[in-house]
């Protein structure tokens, strides 16, 4: 095991290929200079017409930490600059190159229509958030029937304010998805596919990742700043762009 690795960071292993992407074409082993899993450098497994980025590695297994995901990510977004790339999932590990070059020649008519799928295509992200919630509750009280229910007594009973707390609740979750269905719509035409993030805090209104063309994405963070001029209370922030992480994510599955 390497020293830079934490104490039990993954399991010993006589001999492990991490799994990073799949490029189409006959790759040159030594293509990429770049450090993959434990620092070692990455090198390509061919197959045919197939060929597969990997790191060598003492481990079979990885835990989920930063680093290791950063080590996974790094050799697949540089291979991604010059080829279409399928991304493994996280801690993917064959135990020799001959089950790498089994890997695709078996499932080389399911890679291939997932490159011819995905040609050409790239991922972003897009989150919006209100950086200010004092700013938009001070919007919401504004609202009319806010305003009657607060005035219809002047002394509030528990009732009431169980009431107003909900509708202020209502009011607020109403303009999260009017914002985050206006910001969608606006960027929607420029995109293949988007898949839902979950949502973090409650400041946070809108979070997706969307397929789009390599090139257009100028355009795209064009459109983000043109839609952000319309919500002055909102932060949009836009990423990327990725490899396909959200849209595909490969998994070995085969015996050794």
């Amino acid at each position: 095991m390497n020293s830079w690795l934490p104490q039990h960071a993954c399991m010993t292993t006589s001999e492990g290929k991490y799994l990073h992407c799949i490029i189409q074409g006959k790759i040159a082993k030594d293509r990429f200079s770049i450090g993959g899993l434990e620092g070692n450098t990455v090198r390509v497994v061919n197959e045919g017409n197939l060929s597969c980025l990997v790191s060598d590695t003492s481990c079979d297994h990885f835990p989920l930490w930063r680093e290791h995901v950063l080590a996974h990510q790094k050799p697949i977004e540089e291979a991604m600059k010059y080829y279409d790339v399928l991304p493994f999932s996280f801690s993917n590990i064959a135990n020799s190159d001959d089950q790498i070059r089994k890997l695709l020649k078996e499932r080389k008519a399911e890679f291939e229509k997932l490159l011819q799928k995905f040609q050409g295509k790239t991922e972003v992200g897009l989150k919006a958030f209100w950086p200010n919630m004092e700013i938009i509750f001070q919007e919401i009280a504004q609202n009319p029937e806010l305003q009657r229910l607060k005035k219809s007594s002047s002394h509030v009973t528990y009732h009431q304010k169980i009431a107003v707390g909900e509708l202020v609740g209502k009011l607020l979750e109403k303009r999260k998805q009017d914002e985050a269905q206006d910001i969608n719509s606006a960027v929607s035409d420029l995109a293949e596919d988007f898949k839902e993030q979950s949502l973090v805090g409650e400041n946070m209104i809108f979070s997706s990742v969307f397929l789009i063309k390599k090139g257009s994405e100028d355009e795209f963070s064009n459109k983000v700043e043109e839609v952000a001029q319309r919500f002055p209370y909102t932060k949009i922030r836009c990423s990327g762009p990725f490899p396909l992480y959200n849209f595909i994510s490969l998994e070995l599955h085969l015996g050794s």
